[in-house]
């Protein structure tokens, strides 16, 4: 098998992202303020979640296809179930597909919703490409090359320490105490959840945040964003809640370098992970 030529992989990894983001859009149109989603209710009569599963495996069905006709040996891990199907299983070359991130996003009709590619060669993630259609924004990165916003290289926060940080956070970790809701965080200047893990990376790699830490999202939510972080100087670790399942949720930590040693330790050490 030849070598991969990555930089032509990531052309066309962009172009293929940018043609699904913008199927996911039109399906965006029929559940947006200005049409259904006052009311969650959209053309189908089905649920807004129904809704946004059919959109998933269209956008999905779309970027399979599309990588497909570049790489037909390349196997697949995607949101929606069938794409393990694709590709030859001896294949080094992987593909790791969130066709619409950010599904409550999504079906409140806001704009921070994505779509997300990375691949993977022998396990390691070697180009991810995140989009924000409606933000305009484009994230890309190739493995020791840097990671890019828009075109231009990232810089990432210069983070004084863990009290100057602002994370995000899917914000799972819920404990009832009394009748009372508590949150699991760690010491920090604030805590955001933008119900988009390409938007969460996003304003990472914009430094306009410091970190982010997950319980409970899949391999396709994080392999990119944490991918292109390290490329940007920062620090990133997951690991597979069932190591035996790919399709398990992970437990994952990206910061910038300074706080990045504080924030694993409470991701991975102190904080009591939701079962999977």
């Amino acid at each position: 098998m030849n070598e991969l030529d990555l930089d032509q992989a990531l052309t066309r990894a962009i172009e293929i992202a940018e043609m699904a983001a913008a199927t996911a859009v039109e399906f965006h149109k029929e559940i947006s303020p200005e049409n259904a989603g006052r009311t969650l209710e959209v053309e189908t009569k089905d649920s807004p979640r129904d809704f946004v599963t059919k959109a998933d495996c269209a956008v999905q069905k779309k970027i399979i296809a599309a990588i497909q006709e570049y790489y037909p040996d390349h196997r697949f891990i995607a949101e929606e179930e069938g794409a393990s199907s694709f590709g030859d299983p001896s294949s080094p070359y992987e593909w790791i597909v969130d066709p619409i991130d950010g599904t409550t996003p999504f079906i409140h009709g806001r704009n921070n919703f994505g779509t997300i590619l990375a691949l993977r060669k022998n396990e390691e993630v070697v180009l991810g490409v995140m989009i924000i259609p409606l933000k305009d924004e484009l994230y890309y990165a190739i493995k020791g090359k840097g990671a890019f916003f828009n075109g231009k290289p990232i810089v990432l926060r210069n983070t004084k320490d863990l009290n100057d940080a602002t994370l995000c956070s899917n914000t799972r970790r819920i404990k009832m105490i009394d009748g009372t809701a508590y949150i699991s965080t760690p010491l920090c200047g604030g805590l955001e959840n933008y119900g988009a893990a390409c938007d969460e990376f996003g304003h990472m790699l914009r430094g306009l945040n410091d970190g982010c830490f997950f319980d409970g999202p899949r391999l396709w939510d994080v392999a990119a964003g944490c991918m292109m972080v390290e490329e940007a100087g920062g620090k990133s670790e997951y690991i597979l809640k069932d190591p035996n399942n790919v399709r398990s949720g992970v437990i994952c930590a990206s910061s910038t370098a300074p706080i990045f040693d504080e924030l694993r330790e409470f991701v991975f050490e102190k904080m009591e992970p939701t079962p999977e």
